[in-house]
């Protein structure tokens, strides 16, 4: 550990540490838990937070020995030590948990653990080896266990799970363990480079940096015969880190899970240091106020303490991230604003949602940043009659509960887009609905928005919202859509409503009594505009005159049709030049074909 490293964890255990709350060897949160169970209780004793101060208070020699061997044996009481149970090696996150409710609970209580033993073995008093080894060896079995069936599309938890087998095996000389974890990053650098990243997490500013952390374990506990491994680690990690900084401290848009429901601008995030900007972040600003992922600091201390040289990024620029399969990620950078778009979502099959997870409520598939502002996105809510459920939504209120209906059966949910530099079109479905609703409505949401919406008409008659800045303006219009009672397409209405200082734009699919839908298709769909550098409301009702929708619905001949299923086109052209054009087939996406 340099000094600059010792120096930031001195100072965070100053403000983070010393102030947390031990009791019987585990942190109290002062708060519930995340887990099923660990909502329940006032205040839970999370193992997490405890392994954390347990290694940077034992590295800064700021624990009593006995006091660290009573912290140990806590979260030694939370591991699954029964050799029958499927869940051997495993952890629960909190004391007040009778079972595992949340698998990833080792690799979080763990790694701070083997951070410690990895990198700072002098450290560990003799006296706790006993108890650390005896939980690294279990630990190993079970990230051996869940590598044997590895869920390749979670990117973050099973490179976690890989690294940590990889390190507990160098901690422990344990070479069959070794093997294992070879094996499995062998197999998911294949997966990677062949198809991609699963369902999105290499667009995940939060995710990025669980991904980075593990890589970098992974590449310190490799040995020196596997030095291709480490190459095409090294080759992933650089990956990441550039398109971090393609983003320059803005919020990633598109983004898939980010926790980011209120629009700021400027996330934060260790990753800009990493990925070479130079920040004026706090120290609780890039730890989030925890000793947990200070752990960063350690792992990537030769990079982070590296003189910056300035970034000087093209404005103006364009990225095409891909994401998985034909999924891609596209952003376009302008003066004062990004816009960004999935060209389908969700990325995957089967990850949008079900009733204890998904990907829709923390993902942003079409979103838009400007400068000095917010970051606005596309929303689907839904009135259930019980409660108001929207896709993304804030974490306290959609975690445990993430999916957008209350019942079991859910509608196939699909989104279509195609951008051309800063122009968009998309389309948003759901298939074989069949749910109770009494407001169904696909959103556009601003939060904080402090000027006066206005509008104007384009080319060929079809009205275009505009949200007018001081140095851009933004121009958003309907697609034809299909809401509740309707088979074919047909022209919406696009409501604005303030809501305090949110602006929502609401295309409303059904409104009126609790009533279960029944309909094969609904769709939505949206042609948003940004115009960068447009100072004047004059001026962008001027632009929207010279923009023109073309849009088609038709039969091809070769395959059945209804009316709902037809071959859709959108184009958007600037006076007789083409801007964008999406053509979707519903039939393909409902086969998974497209």
């Amino acid at each position: 550990m340099n000094v600059q490293t010792e120096r930031v964890w001195r100072e965070m255990w100053q403000q983070f540490g010393r102030m947390l709350r031990v009791e019987d060897g585990l942190v109290n949160l002062g708060r519930p838990g995340h887990t099923a169970e660990g909502s329940q209780v006032l205040e839970a004793h999370d193992g997490r937070s405890t392994a954390a101060y347990y290694a940077i208070g034992t590295a800064l020699g700021v624990l009593e020995e006995t006091q660290g061997l009573q912290i140990l044996q806590s979260l030694a009481d939370l591991q699954i030590t029964d050799k029958t149970s499927s869940y051997y090696g495993a952890f629960r996150w909190y004391r007040e948990e009778t079972r595992v409710n949340d698998s990833n609970a080792a690799f979080f209580i763990l790694m701070p653990l083997v951070v410690l033993r990895l990198y700072l073995e002098e450290k560990v008093p003799a006296t706790h080896r006993e108890l650390l080894d005896r939980m690294l060896d279990q630990g190993a079995d079970w990230f051996e266990h869940e590598l044997e069936e590895a869920i390749l599309y979670y990117s973050n938890k099973i490179v976690s799970d890989g690294a940590l087998l990889l390190a507990i095996s160098k901690i422990r000389s344990l070479p069959h363990h070794y093997q294992a974890g070879v094996a499995f990053f062998e197999r998911w650098m294949d997966y990677t480079c062949c198809r991609g990243w699963g369902w999105g997490e290499n667009i995940s500013l939060v995710y990025i940096q669980i991904i980075m952390n593990a890589l970098q374990i992974a590449k310190v506990s490799l040995h020196a015969e596997d030095q291709g491994l480490l190459e095409r680690i090294r080759t992933v990690m650089d990956g990441l880190v550039d398109y971090v900084r393609f983003h320059e401290g803005y919020e990633f848009v598109p983004a898939i899970r980010s926790y980011n429901v209120q629009g700021e601008l400027h996330p934060s995030s260790l990753m800009w240091r990493l990925a070479g900007m130079e920040t004026r972040l706090s120290l609780e600003a890039e730890t989030g106020g925890g000793l947990w992922n200070g752990l960063s600091y350690l792992l990537f201390e030769e990079k982070l303490w590296q003189e910056k040289t300035a970034l000087k990024l093209p404005v103006g620029r364009s990225r095409t991230e891909r994401i998985m399969d034909s999924s891609y990620a596209y952003t376009w950078v302008g003066v004062t604003g990004r816009i960004g778009s999935v060209n389908r979502f969700p990325v995957i099959a089967g990850s949008y949602q079900w009733p204890t997870w998904g990907l829709a409520w923390q993902s942003y598939p079409v979103s838009l940043a400007v400068e000095g502002h917010q970051v606005s996105y596309l929303r689907w809510y839904a009135n259930t009659g019980e409660s108001v459920r929207t896709h993304p939504a804030a974490y306290q209120k959609a975690y445990l509960g993430p999916a957008l209906f209350q019942e079991t059966w859910y509608p196939d949910t699909q989104l279509r887009s195609i951008q051309e530099n800063n122009a968009v079109l998309a389309v948003r479905s759901m298939s074989q609905i069949h749910n109770q609703v009494s407001e169904l409505s696909d959103e556009w949401v601003v939060n904080r928005w402090t000027g006066e919406p206005g509008t104007g008409l384009g080319a060929d008659g079809r009205e275009w919202t505009i949200l007018q800045y001081p140095q851009s303006a933004v121009l958003i219009a309907p697609l034809l859509g299909i809401a509740y009672g309707e088979l074919a397409r047909q022209m919406p209405a696009l409501h604005l409503v303030m809501d305090g200082d949110t602006l929502r734009l609401r295309q409303v699919l059904y409104a009126g009594e609790s009533v279960l839908l029944q309909q094969p298709r609904l769709e939505s769909g949206w042609a948003i505009y940004y115009a960068d550098g447009m100072s004047s409301l004059s001026e962008a009702t001027a632009f929207a005159a010279r923009l023109r929708l073309v849009e088609s619905s038709y039969k091809d001949g070769e395959v059945p049709r209804e009316t709902y299923m037809e071959i859709r086109s959108a184009t958007l052209f600037e006076g007789d030049r083409k801007l964008a054009e999406l053509i979707l087939d519903p039939h393909k996406i409902e086969s998974g074909e497209e």
